[in-house]
């Protein structure tokens, strides 16, 4: 398959390419056997990231840059071991703010998509219906989930009940849109096939529509999940009351405390990172087996 190119702002990728070496990293070889060790792509992944901690800790040890302003990695390690351990307060302050901000995520997630699948699905094979409610995805689509905030927090008040809208909000849309253009790129001779040979519409639904929409109801999943991800981090600074990765970035910057800024924010990017590759794996593989994504070209 040809790369991906990069998606513009506000507009989710194709739900039906792949990169080449991605998928390699995922699935495996071209010969169906797993991989022993790492791909190409890994192994230039882990020696940038190497490389910049690097050049990142010189700068912050020759002090051309003063260190209250740019801690090294190897502060951020000696904060990360105080934070998740007892003494701190409160103890274990970085498992807590960790565990609070998924909880947030995945109850968010799992209601925006018990909705946003059928809403999808039944604006693609309901013409009236996706003239009624495509549009509004649409204006929903460009707005950003920091300019909603404001009047969520009017509506529910400060805390959880915002964080947890702002999830269903940003992670409802694209799941929508994906699952809507996957069902309507179902090429219409199956559905005509099937119905020609007896096929009921429950049939249908099953055996056709759900195998074909799987891929990219996945990468829907993983594209919410992103902008649910980083929406919901801003959020938390401005509306958390009781701990979170984005409350605690706030806090710490009322008191310059940089090393526990940067160290929030480099968690923050890791699980984002982890969340996302998680997705794309399970996106892959799916695409492998439904046979969207051919064997020999992983």
């Amino acid at each position: 398959m040809e790369n991906r190119g990069e998606a513009t702002p506000g507009e989710p990728e194709s739900a039906t390419t792949y990169t080449s070496s991605s998928a390699t990293a995922v699935a495996g070889s071209p010969d169906g056997r797993s991989r022993l060790y790492p791909s190409r792509s890994t192994l230039i992944g882990t020696t940038s990231v190497c490389l910049f901690a690097l050049v990142w800790q010189g700068l912050a040890s020759s002090g051309v840059i003063p260190a209250v302003v740019l801690p090294g990695p190897l502060d951020l390690v000696a904060r990360a071991i105080y934070l998740a351990g007892p003494s701190s307060n409160p103890p274990f302050q970085l498992e807590g703010d960790i565990l609070l901000t998924l909880s947030r995520l995945l109850g968010g997630f799992a209601v925006a998509a018990l909705f946003a699948v059928p809403v999808g699905i039944v604006s693609a094979v309901s013409r009236p219906i996706a003239l009624v409610l495509m549009p509004f995805v649409g204006v929903f689509m460009a707005i950003p989930a920091l300019a909603i905030v404001p009047i969520l927090m009017l509506l529910t008040g400060i805390g959880n009940a915002t964080d947890f809208t702002v999830v269903v909000v940003t992670a409802f849309i694209p799941i929508v849109v994906y699952v809507y253009d996957g069902v309507r790129m179902i090429d219409r001779k199956y559905l005509w096939t099937s119905r020609s040979f007896g096929a009921r519409s429950g049939d249908v639904f099953w055996h056709v529509i759900v195998p074909a929409a799987i891929v990219p109801l996945l990468a829907g999943f993983r594209m919410g999940m992103g902008y649910a991800w980083r929406s919901l981090i801003a959020t938390e600074s401005l509306t958390a009351l009781t701990g979170g990765l984005g409350y605690t970035i706030f806090q710490a910057s009322q008191f310059f405390d940089t090393r526990t800024i940067y160290l929030y924010m480099v968690v923050t990017a890791v699980l984002g990172f982890a969340i996302e590759s998680a997705f794309r794996a399970a996106e892959i593989r799916t695409a492998v087996r439904w046979g969207t994504l051919a064997s020999g070209k992983r």
